[in-house]
């Protein structure tokens, strides 16, 4: 029936009128040489190559358009490389098209051992997966949906990259979408491993090959997971996942039409609520509880691990005293008051770093507890006074802050040990907004120029590169003007390095961090303003400071693992940098 409601259908223009403009952005964006690429793969020769390592491709089946399913099982049987297996777990279609072409498909390829055609009765998407995991005999497993498209090179690149990688427990690809006229558009440049990302998001998605042992082990797919089957599988596979490959170009391509939701996330609805269930299920497997809601990203969810423990929180504030804009106080009673009252169920003690020559902090604490240091100095130091705080802080983890700072949505510092509980997690950073709502800080990135904001200036509404902005992940750095750090990773690093006076102090901290195997997070849902340089006057980076950390990192952070070189430059120059 069609829908009658005229705002209803206005709303429903909109957003494919939207999603229209939104597309042709990315059309305009893939450039040339990206096109180029994809023709190139159409011209290799099928077969062609070889490895030791065979990683079988499961479909599973149920009513596709014919069309759709014969470009996706081709897309295998025509790959460049050799070591591939092919099982086809027909689900029960009753579409007559459907079950005549895989007899058909199965009578041309029955002199390959390679592929296989399972009937079964309907069972749902994962009793059929299932059903095809049995028969895999390759030592790594990847899922392929039935009106989807392997690009011809990927075979060849997944096995040369497990090869070459000590055989990883997981690689996975980049991917776009095609239309109906076969046009490629949409393309999404993932980071490199991203676990607090995976808590919000299954971006790892499409392509994605696990060791087929550790998928079986854990039992395949689960049928009450159904429409996020293999989000569910990631996260359980998740704590065995320390070694995975990321392969920067798009060597899966989702097919956009009504009934997929590479096309929109309203043809599935079911499929948020899907990765609900699997996000509650994880977070009871993982932190014994927490919260999972529904968020601004559409088809996404909002994930709040409970707090496995309270610990006692250290917030280190330097200041010089510097009276706040409204001139009624200063910046850091501001900052203390504002936290303090934001959270009454933490133990926070603050340590406030003074110059010596300022009154002390003496605001409402509540449950809190506060220490003055007196840093005595002709010329500040944040590095020093940060260090010089740690030395009077008794709390399992640093709350570094800076003292312009005030709360903008409640319980920030519980919103970041959600995420800095999290094994191998070091660092965490936070939103932070100017007055007027405009982005601050939603993570920092390398480039050839620098350590740079992202999306800096930018309106509060802005969601960055599909969704960035507005879910947890990690970065190489955040920001040291409100950084969570544990203490024995603190003292692990021996604080920050006092060569940086004033500028790189964190980014060098960070950077150190990540070398030393620890993850660097960031989350949006602990948010805080900044009155970014009211409190203390700011000119350009010191030169001096500058050039040392250009000599101590452009070698060894030469590409951001996080932040994806199409990104960067033009799309014109990404794959011929690969």
């Amino acid at each position: 029936m069609q829908e009658s409601n005229p705002i209803i259908k206005a709303k429903r223009r909109a957003g494919r009128a939207k999603r229209y403009v939104k597309r042709k952005v990315y059309e305009r964006n893939i450039g040339k040489q990206y096109k180029a690429w994809l023709a190139e793969g159409a011209e290799i020769a099928v077969g062609s190559t070889d490895h030791d390592v065979t990683i079988s491709i499961i479909v599973p089946v149920y009513n596709p358009p014919v069309d759709f399913l014969r470009e996706c099982l081709d897309s295998v049987t025509r790959q460049q490389a050799r070591n591939w297996q092919l099982i086809v777990a027909n689900d029960g279609s009753t579409k007559a098209d459907v079950t005549d072409f895989l007899d058909d498909f199965a009578e041309q390829h029955a002199d390959d051992p390679r592929i296989e055609i399972v009937s079964k009765a309907n069972g749902g998407i994962s009793s059929a997966l299932n059903a095809a995991l049995e028969r895999a005999t390759g030592e790594y497993v990847g899922m392929l949906d039935h009106d989807d498209a392997l690009e011809p090179r990927c075979i060849e690149a997944f096995a040369r990259a497990i090869e070459e990688n000590g055989r990883p427990d997981a690689v996975y690809s980049d991917e776009d979408k095609i239309d109906g006229k076969g046009e490629h558009f949409e393309l999404y440049c993932k980071p490199d491993f991203s676990p607090e990302l995976l808590l919000t998001q299954m971006y790892l998605c499409h392509f994605t090959v696990f060791r087929t042992a550790d998928v079986k082990e854990i039992g395949g797919l689960r049928s009450e997971m159904d429409g996020a089957q293999d989000f569910d599988l990631a996260l359980r596979l998740l704590p065995q996942l320390q070694h995975v490959v990321h392969l920067p170009r798009p060597y899966y391509h989702w097919r956009a039409w009504s009934e997929s939701t590479a096309l929109t996330i309203d043809a599935k609805p079911w499929a948020q609520q899907a990765a609900a269930r699997v996000q509650r299920d994880h977070l009871e497997r993982t932190f014994g509880g927490g919260e999972v809601t529904p968020s601004r990203v559409p088809g996404l969810n909002e994930v709040h691990p409970a707090l496995m423990s309270r610990p006692k929180v250290s917030v280190i504030i330097p200041t010089v005293g510097t009276p706040n804009t409204e001139g009624t106080g200063r910046f850091v009673d501001d900052a203390v008051a504002s936290l303090a009252a934001s959270e009454p169920d933490l133990d926070l003690e603050f340590v406030i770093v003074t110059t010596g020559v300022i009154p002390d902090v003496t605001v409402d604490l509540g449950r809190h507890s506060i220490t003055h240091v007196v840093y005595e100095t002709n010329a500040f130091n944040f590095a020093q006074a940060i260090n010089l705080g740690r030395s009077a802080a008794n709390g399992e983890w640093l709350l570094i802050l800076n003292d312009d700072t005030t709360v903008a949505e409640p319980s920030p510092v519980t919103r970041m040990l959600e995420i800095g509980q999290i094994d191998g997690v070091g660092i965490v950073g936070c939103k932070l907004t100017y007055p007027d709502t405009r982005l601050q800080h939603v993570g920092l990135v390398l480039l050839p120029s620098g350590p740079t904001h992202a999306w800096i200036g930018k309106p509060a509404k802005e969601p960055g590169y599909f969704g960035s902005t507005l879910t947890p992940r990690n970065y190489l750095a955040v920001t040291a003007a409100a950084m969570l750090v544990r203490s024995n990773v603190f003292d692990q690093l021996e604080g920050f390095d006092e060569s940086f006076a004033r500028d790189f102090n964190d980014v060098d901290f960070c950077l150190r961090a990540h070398s030393a195997g620890w993850r660097v997070a960031w989350t949006p849902y602990a948010h805080l303003t900044h009155h970014e340089g009211a409190s203390m006057a700011r000119k350009k980076a010191d030169p001096r400071e500058s050039a040392m950390f250009q000599e101590r990192w452009v070698t060894t952070q030469a590409a951001d693992p996080y932040y994806s070189p199409a990104l960067n430059q033009a799309l014109e120059r990404i794959y011929e940098a690969l």
